[in-house]
Formats: C-alpha cells, sequence, structure tokens
C-alpha cells in the first residue's frame, strides 16, 4: 500500500515539474521575442537617424535617435551622434549635455572624450577642456597630436608654462623633435624668455646641424638679444649650405654695410639679385632706395646700373623692372636713354600712366612740343580723365602758339583735378598767362587770384600779376605791394627787382626806380637787354639823357630788348 502512496505522489510531482518547465520555457520565449522586436525597432531608428543626418534633414534625424532613447537609454552612441548634430547647429549646451550622457556610460571612449574636449573649447572653458585632453592622453599615451591639443589649450588659457610642460612630457618620449622645439621657442618669446627660446633652438640647431629654417630663427633671435656675432655667424653658414638663399644674401648685405665692409655688402647684395629666391618687390624696393645715392658718387650710380641690368636679364619681360631701370637712368640725367626705355615699356603696356607722364616731363623739359603735344594726346586716348596730360597738352599748344586750343586743354585740366594743388596752381598760372597774351586782362587778373588764394606767397605770380599790372598802368598800388612782397620774400633777383622799378617808373617816382635797377644791375642783370633798357628809361626821365643813351646802347650789344630799344638807341630819344 504504501508502495503505490509513493508511485502516486512522484508521479503527481512530475507532473508539477512538467508543467512549470513548459510555463518558464513560455516566458522566456516571450520575453526573448519582446527584446528582438525592440532591437529590430532600435535599429530601424537609429539606421533612419543616420541616414536623415546624411542628408542633412536633422530635425527629423533628431526625432529617430530621440525614439532610439526611448526603446534603450543605455547605447551610448545615440547620445554621440545627437551631441554631433547639436554641436553642428551650433546648440552647445544641447551637445554638452548628450555627449556627458555618451561619457556616464563609455567614461573610456575615445571619441566621446575627444568631442567633449572640443565642445568645452568652443565654450572657452579651456581649463576643463585641458583636463578632457589628459584624459585622453591616458586613453591613448601613443598619440602625439593629443599632447599639443593639450598644450594648444593651455595657451588659450594663458597657461604657458603648463603648456611648455606638455611639450616637455612629449619631448622626453619622442626625442628632439623641429616641431616641438619650434613650439617650445615661441611660447618662450611669450614669456619673454629669450635665453630659454636660445636655449631651445640650440638644442635643435644640435641635433639637425643643417636645419636652415631653424638656423634662420635662431639668427634672428640672436639680433633681437644683442648678439650680432653669433647672428653673423649663422648667416655665413646658412649662405653656404643655400647659396640660393636670397634673403640671406641681403640680410649679410645690410650687416656688411652697417660694419662699413662695402665691398662684402654689395658683393652679396648682387647674389641676393641673382637668386629667384628672392621676391621681386623686394628687389625693386632695394633698388628705388638708390635714387636718392646716385648723386652721392659714380660708384652709387654703377652699382645702380649692375644692379637693374641683373634685373633686366632675371625678369626680362617684367615691366615694373625696366620702369625702375629707366627711372634710373633719368635720376642720372642720362635723359636720352631713359626715354628709350619708357617708350619700351609703353610698346608692351600703354595702361601706365606714370610712364606716359615721365616722356611727357622729359619732352617738355628738352622743348619738344611737338612731341609732347603728340605724346599728350595719346596719353588722353587712354586716360581721357587725367588733369596732368591736359595740362602738358595745354604747355605743348602754348610754345606752338595755338593759344586757343592751349585754353581748352588747361580748362579741361581744371574740370579733372581733384586734392592736387600745385597741378591748380601750374594750369592757373599758366591761362593767366595765356590771357595775358590775348589781353582779355579780366580773365588773366581772375586767373592769378585764384594762384594768390592758393599760394599768397607765390614769388612768380606775384612778380608777374605786379608785371602785368605795370605794364597796363593798372591798380599801380595793388602792383607795387605785391612786388615789394616778391622781394622781400626773394632778395638778390634782378628780375624781381627789375619789376619793381618798373612799378615805381609808371608812378613817376624815378629816383627809387633808378636805385631798384641798380640793384638788379648789380644782381646780374647787366646780362638782360630789358634790364639795361629800363635803365635808360629811367636816366634819361631823370635828364641824363647822355647816360640813358649809352645804357640803350648797351642794351642792344646784350640782346634784344624792347620794340623801341632800336630807335632811342640810335636817336637818342625816350619812346614809350
Amino acid at each position: 500500500m504504501k508502495s503505490i502512496t509513493y508511485i502516486l505522489v512522484l508521479c503527481f510531482s512530475i507532473q508539477l515539474n512538467a508543467q512549470a518547465f513548459l510555463k518558464s520555457k513560455k516566458d522566456n520565449l516571450e520575453t526573448s521575442f519582446q527584446e528582438d522586436i525592440k532591437k529590430k525597432l532600435f535599429d530601424d531608428y537609429f539606421f533612419s537617424a543616420i541616414k536623415a543626418k546624411s542628408l542633412e534633414n536633422f530635425e527629423e534625424a533628431v526625432n529617430s535617435f530621440q525614439r532610439c532613447i526611448e526603446i534603450d537609454d543605455r547605447q551610448a552612441v545615440v547620445f554621440y551622434e545627437l551631441a554631433k548634430i547639436y554641436q553642428y547647429q551650433k546648440q552647445i549646451f544641447m551637445s554638452i549635455n548628450s555627449i556627458e550622457k555618451a561619457i556616464s556610460i563609455e567614461p573610456r571612449n575615445y571619441w566621446f572624450r575627444m568631442l567633449y574636449a572640443e565642445l568645452l573649447f568652443m565654450q572657452n572653458d579651456y581649463l576643463k577642456s585641458a583636463e578632457q585632453y589628459k584624459l585622453l592622453i591616458e586613453i591613448d599615451p601613443k598619440d602625439q597630436q593629443l599632447y599639443f591639443m593639450l598644450a594648444e589649450t593651455y595657451v588659450y588659457a594663458n597657461k604657458i608654462k603648463k603648456a611648455i610642460a606638455v611639450y616637455d612630457k612629449l619631448q622626453d618620449k619622442i626625442g628632439v623633435d623641429k616641431l616641438l622645439s619650434m613650439q617650445k621657442h615661441s611660447l618662450y618669446r611669450q614669456l619673454k624668455d629669450i635665453g630659454s627660446a636660445l636655449n631651445e633652438l640650440e638644442l635643435l640647431i644640435r641635433e639637425f646641424p643643417e636645419d636652415i629654417e631653424a638656423m634662420e630663427i635662431l639668427s634672428e633671435l640672436y639680433l633681437l638679444n644683442n648678439e650680432q656675432e653669433k647672428a653673423f655667424e649663422l648667416f655665413k653658414k646658412i649662405s653656404l649650405l643655400d647659396p640660393q638663399n636670397g634673403r640671406i644674401h641681403l640680410t649679410l648685405a645690410d650687416y656688411y654695410r652697417q660694419t662699413e665692409d662695402n665691398d662684402m655688402s654689395y658683393r652679396h647684395l648682387k647674389l641676393a639679385f641673382k637668386t629667384l629666391d628672392l621676391d621681386i618687390d623686394t628687389k625693386i624696393s632695394v633698388l628705388i632706395s638708390y635714387y636718392r645715392l646716385i648723386g652721392i658718387n659714380n660708384e652709387m650710380a654703377s652699382q645702380a646700373y649692375e644692379l637693374a641690368n641683373i634685373l633686366l636679364k632675371l625678369y626680362p619681360e617684367e615691366i615694373s623692372v625696366r620702369a625702375v631701370y629707366a627711372d634710373i637712368l633719368y635720376t642720372n640725367n642720362d635723359i636720352d636713354e631713359a626715354k628709350k626705355q619708357y617708350l619700351k615699356i609703353l610698346e608692351k603696356d600703354k595702361s601706365k600712366s606714370e610712364v606716359w607722364s615721365q616722356i611727357m616731363f622729359i619732352q617738355a623739359k628738352r622743348g619738344e612740343f611737338k612731341d609732347l603735344k603728340e605724346t599728350s594726346l595719346q596719353a588722353l586716348e587712354y586716360f581721357s580723365l587725367n588733369p596732368l596730360f591736359y595740362y602738358f597738352n595745354g604747355i605743348a599748344n602754348i610754345r606752338l602758339e595755338n593759344y586757343d586750343k592751349a585754353i581748352l586743354s588747361l580748362k579741361n585740366s581744371l574740370d579733372f583735378i581733384i586734392n592736387n594743388d600745385n597741378l591748380l596752381i601750374e594750369v592757373n598760372l599758366s591761362l593767366a598767362d595765356l590771357y595775358h597774351k590775348k589781353e582779355q586782362h579780366e580773365l588773366s587778373d581772375e586767373h592769378f587770384e585764384k594762384v594768390l588764394f592758393l599760394d599768397p606767397e607765390n614769388t612768380i605770380v606775384l612778380n608777374n600779376y605786379a608785371y602785368y599790372l605795370s605794364l597796363r598802368k593798372s591798380n599801380l598800388e595793388k602792383a607795387k605791394s605785391m612786388s615789394y612782397k616778391c622781394n622781400e620774400l626773394e632778395s638778390d633777383n634782378s628780375t624781381y627787382q627789375d619789376t619793381y622799378a618798373w612799378v615805381l617808373y609808371q608812378q613817376e617816382d624815378y629816383k627809387n626806380a633808378k636805385i631798384w635797377l641798380e640793384k638788379a644791375i648789380s644782381n646780374g642783370g647787366d646780362s638782360s637787354a630789358v634790364i639795361i633798357e629800363h635803365y635808360g628809361d629811367v636816366l634819361y626821365k631823370l635828364g641824363n639823357l647822355q647816360e640813358a643813351r649809352k645804357q640803350w646802347i648797351r642794351a642792344l650789344d646784350v640782346g634784344s630788348g624792347g620794340e623801341f630799344l632800336y630807335k632811342k638807341a640810335t636817336e637818342g630819344i625816350l619812346y614809350e
């Protein structure tokens, strides 16, 4: 009976265990199924978010990432991707919040920490950013770039010494490195620790004795530290290692010039000019500096010519080189050759107004007024608003006695003058003289007045204006005042003294007129037929007829005077 009971209990127990096992299996299957569904749903949202992000549909991407978080908030990559989106949108606070959540899940993830460091840097929270870079170095101590990032962050935080310490730590790991040494040297200079900056570069050059860039920087630092001899030795070494280094030759030229070794200075200057390493603008700038030296002695002129010819051979098509060469010729009074060079430039390029100007200055200076007229007309085809070119055309027409054309050109010049009082004075003065020739005295006086408004002490205007008034016997007191002022401004000028004497003559003050004419004669007026003739006129008015005739005859011997001079000399009678 007991056996039957035991068997029945055993069977019942087995049945119960079987039922429990089946239920557990069913629950596990349901849980696994649900997890699979969640995972698939998570993956779908995640990949949808990534796709939307790649298409820059950030709103959709953020929504999909948020759905991912709702499904599983322990996936750090979702927070990382959100942080990158927020960073791109410049929502830095939200980006930092997201990346901090990612880091809380995966504290030693390299990329999470890197983004966090960048975000803190963007927020100017440099010291916290530096802490992240330090953690990154712990994660990946072989990544040299992290040391540079950490040092840079300390620099922004104005912790220069900490930045140097970071570079020192890296240098202990990898040895002397050029980039490291350059960075440290730069930081020491920020600290005004020139000694340490020098030590850093000297260490670098001991390791890399032929590094020209390092030597150049060290030599400049020696100069800054008043160690000229050390700098000079480095310059010489560089010139041997790199003979085509034009900048070093130029520096050596300057050094030798300061030490008054002019031969060595010029030798290195020529070497600098012969290299293509030194830019053309620097060479031209040096050559231009010779303008003021050419007049000192023939050697300076010879050097200028030689250097210019070096550049002409090196840059045969460069217009700026030929222009400087032409300017040197002009400065050295080699006018014919200068003109040839300017004309060569215009054959290639007619757009250089300065070159046109120089040619016209030469033509005016040499009295080539027909050529000046043609050149100015050609230039005005390219520069129709240039007042100087109208002025030159006006001057040419004056000398060619085309007065109406001259007036038209000069008036055109006035229309285009802006902020150039000197040219304004010259144009008005020319118009004043022109209108005087044409006996349009009101217009003549008007332009003289314009000049005096701009330049009240212009002696040429004071003299000419006064003289013209005296010839017309008009406004003689004004003429006297202007002429006297002119003589005060420039004494011992025979022309100006003659003008004042003639104003007095017209006022019938013959006694004082005689005194001023004698002054004029003693100051060189004895070579002027006009002044001597005036002196004879005054003597005649004073009753000294015999001496007056002597002066008129003397004036005839000197040259041509007034239209009645011959009659006065032959007849001994004053004609006016």
